[in-house]
C-alpha cells in the first residue's frame, strides 16, 4: 500500500540538497555543524504550519533505527521552543513501523524518551553509527543509545510503532535544554504528530493510531511524565492511553549540592556530569542565569568549552570528575534552585501512570522515585480516588550490556514483559489495576521457569 511516506521518500533527496545550500545560515555561529547537513533546516522554512510539521525524511537502517522494524524513517519536524515566543524549532525522530499492515485504525503508537546522552549532536540517538567510534567513552555511548532497543523490538512485535524522539538541540541546530520538561514533551508529542501526518495512506487511511501510550527511562522517564501533563493542551487530537516512566529523573534540586561535597566524595564527582547537563538546560529555559554565580572563571571557561560539545560518557572522563579542580562558585546555591525544582515531574496527568525501579538502582535513588509515585498519587487523586500509579520495585534485574551501566540499564531488561502487558491493557481499554508485589513474584517465577528449563535442555546430550 502506498503512503504519504512511501510517495514523497523521493522528496528528500531534494530536500536534503537544499538543505546543503542552507546549512550555512542555520547553524549557530558558536556551534560546529552537525557533520550530516539534513538535520538543518532553513528558518524561512521551519516558520511555515504548526508544530509537529513533517519537514523531511528518509530511510535510516540499524543500529539507530530497530531491527524489529519493518520500516525505520528518520524524520525532521517542527516543533517549539519553551520560551514566551513558541520559537520554532527542527526536531529529528526515527519511526519504527512494525513488520506487515495495521488493522482498522491503524498501529497503536509507542512513545519512547530516552534517557541521558549529552548535549552535542553526535550524541543524539538517531546518530549512532555501526562504526567503532574510535575511543572508549564513546563505545559505551553506542551501548547506552541500544540498551532500550530490546524492550523497543518488543513494542513493535506486540504490533505497536514506535517514534523516539531525539529531543530539541540533539541532532538539529541549537542547543539541547537537558530536562527542560516542557521541551522535551514538545519535542516527544510533535513527533507522534509529524509521524502521523507522514503514514497516512494514500486514501487518506490511518496506518498509526489516535492511541497513544508514552514511555521513557530516566531523563525520559520525567521527560514522559511531563509529556503527559502537557499532551491535552498539546496536541488534543491524540488519545493518551497511558504514561510509564522507568527510573525517572527527579529532585534534580540535589544536584545543585554536589560541588560542596564532590572534593571528598568520589560517587559525588562521578555524578558531575549530569550537574553540568542540568545546568544547560536550567540556562536554556531561563537564559538570565548568571554563570559567574554557578562557575568560577576557569569553571565557565571549560563549561562554555565542554558542555555542548560532548556525550555524557565523555564528561564523565573529564576534568568534572577530577578533585581540587575549583570550577563551581559558592554562591550557585543561590541561583539554581528554582530552575532545578521546575524540572521536577510531580505533575496532573490525566492517564493511567506507571513506574518502574530497580531497588539497587545507583544513578536515580530507589527513594527518589518511591517519593515521586506516593506524590503522583496524591497529585491526581484528589478528592475521588481511583487507581493508584502503578508502581513496580525490582530488587534484582538482569545484567546490563556493560557492567558500568549497572541496575539503572539492567532494568530495561528486567521490565520487557511486564512493560509490554501494562501497555497491551491500556491499548485494548483495559481497566487500570493495582499492580506491584504480584507482578514481581511473577517475573521472579518466570525467570526460575527459564532457569530450570535451561538446565534440564542442557543435561540433554
Amino acid at each position: 500500500m502506498r503512503t504519504a511516506l512511501g510517495r514523497m521518500l523521493r522528496d528528500s533527496i531534494m530536500l536534503a540538497s537544499v538543505g546543503l545550500v542552507l546549512v550555512g545560515c542555520m547553524v549557530r555561529q558558536d556551534q560546529p555543524p552537525t557533520e550530516d547537513p539534513f538535520y538543518f533546516v532553513d528558518a524561512e522554512a521551519l516558520a511555515l504550519g504548526e508544530h509537529g510539521r513533517p519537514l523531511r525524511y528518509r530511510p535510516i537502517a540499524p543500529p539507530a533505527g530497530l531491527e524489529g522494524a519493518g520500516q525505520n524513517t528518520l524524520i525532521i519536524y517542527k516543533s517549539s521552543k519553551d520560551d514566551a515566543q513558541g520559537t520554532p524549532v527542527a526536531v529529528s525522530a526515527i519511526l519504527a513501523l512494525p513488520k506487515g499492515e495495521p488493522g482498522p485504525g491503524g498501529w497503536p503508537v509507542i512513545a519512547w524518551a530516552h534517557g541521558t546522552v549529552g548535549s552535542a549532536d553526535k550524541c543524539a540517538p538517531s546518530m549512532d553509527k555501526a562504526e567503532d567510534p574510535g575511543s572508549e567513552p564513546l563505545r559505551l555511548h553506542q551501548v547506552i543509545n541500544r540498551s532500550p532497543h530490546p524492550m523497543l523490538n518488543a513494542f513493535l512485535e506486540a504490533g505497536y510503532a514506535v517514534v523516539m524522539s531525539d529531543y530539541e538541540g540533539l541532532g538539529t541546530a541549537g542547543p539541547h535544554p537537558y530536562l527542560d520538561g516542557v521541551s522535551q514533551a514538545r519535542s516527544i508529542l510533535d513527533a507522534v504528530r509529524a509521524a502521523r501526518q507522514l503514514s497516512m495512506g494514500e486514501h487518506g487511511q490511518a496506518r498509526l493510531s489516535t492511541r497513544v501510550a508514552i514511555v521513557g527511562h530516566s531523563q525520559g522517564g520525567q521527560a514522559a511524565l511531563f509529556a503527559a501533563h502537557q499532551q491535552p493542551g498539546w496536541t488534543p487530537e491524540l488519545h493518551l492511553v497511558g504514561v510509564a516512566a522507568i527510573a525517572p529523573a527527579s529532585k534534580l534540586e540535589m544536584l545543585q549540592y554536589l560541588p560542596s561535597v564532590a572534593e571528598d566524595d568520589a560517587e559525588a564527582r562521578a555524578s558531575m556530569p549530569f550537574l553540568v547537563l542540568v545546568i544547560q538546560g536550567a540556562l536554556r529555559a531561563q537564559p538570565a542565569l548568571d554563570l559567574d554565580r554557578i562557575f568560577t572563571a576557569r569553571g565557565k571557561s571549560i563549561y562554555q568549552q565542554s558542555a555542548d560539545s560532548l556525550c555524557r560518557t565523555e564528561l564523565s572522563e573529564s576534568v568534572w570528575v577530577q578533585p581540587g579542580q575549583g570550577l563551581f562558585s559558592e554562591k550557585i546555591l543561590t541561583v539554581l534552585d528554582a530552575p532545578l525544582r521546575a524540572m521536577h515531574p510531580n505533575l496532573k496527568i490525566e492517564a493511567p501512570i506507571r513506574l518502574a525501579q530497580a531497588e539497587h538502582d545507583s544513578r536515580v535513588s530507589v527513594g527518589n522515585t518511591r517519593e515521586l509515585k506516593d506524590q503522583l498519587n496524591a497529585t491526581n487523586q484528589g478528592d475521588t480516588p481511583g487507581v493508584p500509579v502503578c508502581y513496580e520495585e525490582y530488587a534484582t534485574v538482569e545484567a546490563a550490556d556493560d557492567p558500568r551501566l549497572g541496575d539503572h540499564f539492567g532494568i530495561l531488561k528486567t521490565d520487557i514483559a511486564p512493560m509490554t502487558r501494562w501497555l497491551g491493557e491500556r491499548l485494548r481499554g483495559a481497566p487500570p489495576r493495582v499492580c506491584g508485589v504480584g507482578e514481581q513474584a511473577r517475573v521472579q517465577r518466570n525467570r526460575l521457569r527459564a532457569s530450570s528449563n535451561s538446565a534440564i535442555s542442557s543435561s540433554v546430550p
